[in-house]
């Protein structure tokens, strides 16, 4: 144990990050637990401002890909305001052992929370814009991370935090990865199962994982779905048949979704990385103009109605003068 970063006391765990002391109670509950590790309420001792502690599950902290992506969450040039906040990384010893990733606390709540509780009374077309316009900021966050060329790689309604009821924050990079294929052997999925694209899981003989950015906006995709019907397609009892139908069952069209945004969400799920969006402004810009030929379908029915109402005026004209 290297007492100068880390430092035991009881459940008590201290954590020294640049020239600042950070602290977690380890019996607590904790706030929540993704993919790749648990993270805990903590607090800075120099200003008593609370964080969040991420610790990275013991089984993959000594995996060097794995410390390498846990390293490049916690960069301080990962600054976005629609992502996370990060402070910083902790680890007990040089390049093994338990490792910590400490960011600002996100105050609010996650996407599917507020969908469910402040959307729940809206009509269809508002709840529809309204989630539409949250997902617009995480697409900023991908396009930033992106161009970084960073992959998150575990997209879900969990992951996506509605910040003060206004500012959406995308969590959790812990499963990043930047640019090469991912040698993760140990493990044969990266990512959460019933989001994950097909590509996301190792093959029978296969060592390294082939993906790129459109992996995010599968997992998008499928998010999107998830909040605008409540469903998820491709939730099944067990990770296998969940995984099959991942890689066999398309999205099912549903009356809670727009018919141009289906389409929409369709190419963003294609099985085949090469069809689907290759940019998340261009995913962006397609669910933006989605509602655009809606607009333009209601202009041509406009016509029509004002066409029909005007004529059956006349004919009540011409009944009462014979």
């Amino acid at each position: 144990m290297n007492a100068k970063n880390v430092i035991y006391r009881g459940n008590e765990v201290d954590l020294k990050i640049g020239d600042e002391w950070f602290g977690y109670d380890l019996g607590a509950s904790p706030l929540g637990e993704g993919a790749m590790g648990t993270v805990y309420l903590g607090q800075s001792f120099l200003t008593g401002q609370k964080v969040a502690i991420k610790r990275v599950h013991d089984k993959y902290a000594n995996i060097p890909s794995i410390r390498k992506r846990a390293k490049l969450e916690a960069s301080l040039e990962f600054r976005h305001p629609n992502l996370v906040e990060m402070i910083g990384y902790c680890e007990e010893q040089p390049n093994r052992g338990p490792i910590f990733i400490v960011s600002r606390l996100v105050h609010g709540v996650t996407l599917e929370q507020y969908v469910k509780v402040s959307l729940n009374s809206c009509s269809k077309e508002i709840r529809v814009q309204k989630i539409c316009e949250f997902i617009y900021r995480v697409l900023d966050a991908l396009d930033f991370i992106h161009s970084r060329n960073v992959i998150h790689m575990d997209i879900k309604p969990s992951n996506i935090m509605l910040e003060n009821g206004s500012n959406v924050r995308l969590m959790d990079l812990g499963i990043a990865f930047a640019g090469d294929d991912m040698d993760i052997t140990s493990a044969g999925l990266v990512g959460t199962p019933k989001y994950a694209a097909p590509e996301q899981v190792l093959e029978a003989g296969q060592k390294m994982f082939h993906v790129d950015k459109t992996a995010d906006f599968y997992e998008l995709g499928v998010t999107l779905y998830e909040l605008l019907t409540g469903t998820n397609p491709f939730d099944a009892p067990t990770m296998e048949e969940t995984l099959e139908l991942q890689r066999t069952k398309l999205l099912p069209e549903s009356p809670e979704i727009p018919k141009a945004l289906m389409d929409v969400l369709l190419r963003a799920t294609d099985k085949y990385p090469q069809n689907r969006f290759q940019s998340a402004l261009d995913f962006k810009k397609a669910i933006q103009q989605s509602f655009m030929v809606k607009e333009k379908k209601n202009n041509w029915l406009l016509p029509i109605c004002i066409g029909g109402i005007a004529g059956v005026i006349l004919i009540l004209i011409l009944m009462l003068l014979l």
